[in-house]
């Protein structure tokens, strides 16, 4: 039986960031975030809207400026993903691939017990979800992630409430590819 290898292409997927740091990218290329609180735990995060990346860029400069008080402005990258193997991509969206996930992480409940204080249920909730996502595309090989997330209100971010009430969000639905291999990664611009 021939064992036929299918293969995914995304392109002109957006990111967003500051001038200084999308310099940086465009000349060393990607570096996975080691933030563990985002949708699907450390990664690179990228959007099909351009507009969801202007927000991130946003987002992240009134951090920096929050941080260090130094005014930067925000951008979006565009990149390429191509020919990425089926078995190498994580489908939050795909019934098999979230039967695969519980399969395989259910098990761990039992197994493990975990401590999170400090934190709301809310809080609790995003960390055992980026945890289980990253534990399982580890153990499995998955380089991308892909999944539909609600877009959870941000009051703390003046552009969050523009974004979320635009028609781009008019179902509250955002993909996300979080890439967990900066390989896959091509045509920075």
């Amino acid at each position: 039986m021939h064992n036929k290898k299918y293969k995914e292409t995304y392109r002109e997927l957006s990111h967003g960031t500051d001038v200084e740091s999308a310099t940086i990218i465009r000349n060393n290329g990607f570096k996975l975030s080691e933030r563990s609180d985002s949708w699907c735990g450390p990664g690179i995060y990228f959007y099909d809207i351009k507009k969801k990346a202007w927000w991130a860029a946003r987002r992240k400069c009134s951090e920096i400026k929050k941080e260090t008080g130094k005014k930067v402005e925000p951008t979006v990258l565009f990149a390429d993903i191509i020919d990425i193997e089926t078995d190498k991509i994580f489908d939050l969206r795909a019934y098999k691939d979230l039967c695969d996930f519980e399969e395989k992480i259910t098990p761990l409940l039992g197994e493990y017990s975990f401590e999170l204080s400090g934190m709301n249920e809310t809080e609790k909730i995003i960390q055992l979800r980026s945890l289980f996502i990253s534990y399982y595309a580890e153990k499995n090989d998955k380089k991308l992630i892909i999944g539909n997330f609600r877009q959870r209100p941000q009051p703390m971010y003046e552009h969050a409430i523009e974004f979320s009430n635009s028609l781009d969000m008019i179902f509250g639905i955002e993909t996300i590819y979080c890439v967990k291999d900066s390989n896959i990664i091509e045509n920075i611009h």
